[in-house]
């Protein structure tokens, strides 16, 4: 009974507590919160009015009439400089000009931090909140109307310079040349402009991120259409003088060559190497390209490897431009030592395209890449008895896995023709390529094809193919490779290839690399590693 009487007692005083809350206490009590919302609804709809009647006062026609001179920034003045009513200033603070703008009422800046909508006219300048502040006086240019800017609106786009339609321009990956030209109005002369530019440069070689130029006469109609794949080489097609047919021209810069000896010792991976080296990481991608056959620079780098290479190093304007032929490279460590020579022939010209042998005479390239794409890691073997990561069962993984950023060109593992290119439901986008001896490569999980690619095509080792992805069910960006041999999967790291023919003039070859042979041995790795 007692229990009960106390229970009774703290129930009726929680009771007591929550009408006194809910109904008599001034500031909780329902009726006085409503009115609080009414008030302040009340003071927006006021503060939305008193901004639109300001807004059109500014954008009011302003007349004519001729005004004097007389400077009203050094003479103080009680007037408000705009229809927006405001406090006298405080003694000592400057009073504002016809150029100055006063503060908002209360209710329109609170919370907020006043910014000027300019104005170009010597008419008052109003504040909208969020705006950007006012240009100085001496910087704002006149015009016969106010400018007014709207919050987070854009800024007016400014009128175009002259040679403003020659800027250069960008293809994007998803672009084709005829696409280019129909958008940049050139009409009906669309077709005769790729035919013109296909006489001297192959239209699907055109990858996005190129440079193309369009120059207009004086009309606004498209002129001359520039294609400019490289900093040095340029593409220009333009009407003949007799405005008939359209033409087209190569035009290059002169590039200064010069031989340079560098080498280096791995410390932790081959690119902070050559970085060490003073160099270019673009020629990591060179060696790594050079030796794709034999060496697979993830696995089989390791600290204390070294790397030593003559290239020709090109310059233009005096600045270096890029690499040009690598005519001499080695790489050794662990994984064994492996040297590379380029031979054109004989007395070849200096266009003449070569190959790489290495100090036998021995080709370098083989049948098929030991990795089809650039820096990776093994993220998955070949396993016939794997755990799938996703689906959580025993079942066979007939290939090797090739962690990689989105975007990583993948390479025809050999040449060979594309028998499928498509969307599958477990392996995403996928390319199935056929090679000779009964081979078949495949490469799952693209992000995206390489442009043109499709069944049928005709492919050679290293074209690209498509790009890194995650598509179908995958759980992370990477290539999956693998092999058939008359439709039977095996291991890729297992499978034999044969080397390309050797060199065919081998008593001229061992002569030309015999110096280039010396300079390899001669260079000293830690002198050149500290430079």
């Amino acid at each position: 009974m007692k229990r009960s009487v106390r229970l009774g007692v703290v129930l009726t005083a929680l009771v007591g507590v929550n009408v006194y809350v809910f109904f008599f206490n001034h500031g909780t009590a329902p009726r006085e919160i409503l009115n609080l919302q009414s008030t302040s609804k009340t003071l927006e709809a006021n503060r939305a009015e008193m901004l639109a009647a300001d807004v059109r006062a500014a954008t009011k026609p302003t007349a004519t009439k001729p005004t004097t001179t007389k400077p009203t920034t050094t003479k103080p003045t009680t007037k408000p400089a705009a229809p927006i009513a405001s406090k006298p200033a405080p003694a000592g603070t400057p009073a504002p000009t016809a150029t100055d703008a006063p503060p908002l009422p209360p209710a329109a800046t609170s919370n907020t931090e006043p910014v000027t909508v300019a104005a170009n006219t010597p008419s008052p300048a109003i504040r909208i909140p969020f705006a950007p502040p006012p240009e100085p006086t001496s910087a704002r240019p006149t015009a016969p109307r106010p400018l007014i800017q709207i919050p987070f609106a854009p800024p007016p786009e400014e009128e175009a310079q002259d040679g403003a339609d020659a800027a250069p321009k960008l293809f994007t990956h998803d672009n084709t040349l005829g696409q280019v030209l129909a958008r940049e109005g050139f009409g009906a002369a669309a077709p005769q402009i790729v035919a013109a530019l296909a006489k001297l440069v192959d239209p699907r070689s055109i990858r996005g991120g190129q440079k193309y130029f369009v120059r207009t006469g004086d009309d606004g109609t498209p002129e001359t259409f520039e294609y400019q794949p490289t900093a040095v080489l340029r593409f220009v097609v333009e009407k003949s003088d007799d405005g008939g047919q359209w033409t087209a021209r190569r035009l290059a810069s002169e590039v200064e060559i010069k031989t340079a000896e560098i080498g280096g010792v791995v410390d932790s991976s081959l690119y902070e190497s050559v970085q060490k080296s003073g160099e270019s990481t673009a020629l990591v991608g060179l060696l790594v390209e050079l030796f794709a056959w034999d060496v697979n620079f993830y696995v089989d780098t390791h600290p204390g490897d070294h790397w030593k290479v003559v290239v020709e190093k090109q310059y233009l304007s005096g600045q270096f431009y890029k690499y040009g032929r690598l005519l001499a490279a080695e790489y050794g460590g662990k994984a064994g030592t492996f040297r590379a020579f380029f031979w054109a022939g004989k007395d070849a010209p200096r266009d003449r395209p070569g190959k790489y042998y290495d100090e036998r005479g021995l080709a370098v390239t083989k049948t098929m890449l030991k990795t089809p794409l650039r820096f990776v890691r093994i993220s998955s073997k070949f396993d016939r008895r794997r755990l799938h990561p996703i689906l959580h069962v025993e079942r066979a993984h007939l290939g090797i896995d090739y962690a990689a950023p989105v975007g990583t060109p993948v390479w025809a593992s050999a040449s060979g023709k594309v028998v499928e290119a498509g969307m599958k439901r477990g392996s995403g986008n996928t390319v199935v390529i056929s090679h000779t001896n009964g081979l078949n490569t495949r490469y799952y999980h693209l992000s995206r094809f390489a442009r043109g690619m499709h069944a049928g095509l005709q492919v050679r080792q290293k074209d690209v193919i498509g790009f890194v992805g995650t598509t179908g069910l995958s759980t992370g960006p990477h290539l999956h490779f693998s092999v058939t041999k008359n439709g039977a999967f095996v291991d890729p790291s297992k499978l034999a290839v044969n080397r390309d023919a050797p060199v065919p003039d081998r008593a001229a070859f061992l002569d030309a690399i015999r110096p280039r042979i010396a300079v390899l041995k001669a260079m000293q790795l830690a002198a050149v590693a500290r430079n």
